[in-house]
């Protein structure tokens, strides 16, 4: 199902524009958008914004692909990640993020430049400028926090593993 405050359809692009609050909840996840744009497969148009994007209703389309713009957020089972632009790929259940993407699960956070992500697979792959921060078990035990912030105590506080490529040493730090 999708719902928003304003929907624009081009049955010849089979194309549906929607804006302003955009809400997709579909059985895997949930996508909210400032917008969303909806590609169907040729000639299945969309007819209403009230059709599922999972395909559990015999009148629905095939989805090819969807676009979000304007503070996304994804929320899955066990993930949540939060950016600027995101593209969902139906045909190999693929969801691309950039702006300023964010990836938060129980076992930590993960930002980069773009980070790809499957659906249907324990995968993702994180571009240019990557921070990890894992959080320690006890905090995934004791608080299963949401965002770095929850951890308050100093025992709690998560490990912060920069990735970035290395920095060249100065001449005077190199071995002679």
């Amino acid at each position: 199902m999708i719902t928003s405050e304003n929907l624009r359809i081009d049955y010849l692009q089979s194309v549906g524009i929607f804006e302003g609050n955009v809400l997709v909840i579909d059985p895997r996840i949930t996508v909210r958008a400032d917008k969303m744009t909806v590609t169907f497969s040729k000639g299945d148009a969309p007819e209403t914004a009230s059709k599922s994007v999972s395909g559990t209703n015999s009148t629905s389309r095939s989805l090819e692909k969807i676009e979000a713009t304007g503070a996304v957020v994804i929320t899955e089972k066990d993930r949540k990640t939060q950016s600027e632009h995101a593209i969902y790929t139906a045909s190999d259940g693929k969801v691309v993020l950039t702006g300023n993407p964010q990836v938060e699960s129980p076992v930590g956070t993960v930002t980069g430049n773009k980070i790809t992500f499957w659906l249907n697979e324990q995968r993702m792959d994180v571009e240019s400028s990557t921070r990890t921060i894992f959080y320690p078990d006890e905090v995934k035990e004791k608080n299963e926090p949401t965002s770095v912030g929850d951890a308050t105590d100093p025992v709690d506080k998560p490990t912060d593993i920069d990735t970035s490529p290395p920095k060249p040493l100065e001449d005077k730090e190199k071995p002679e």
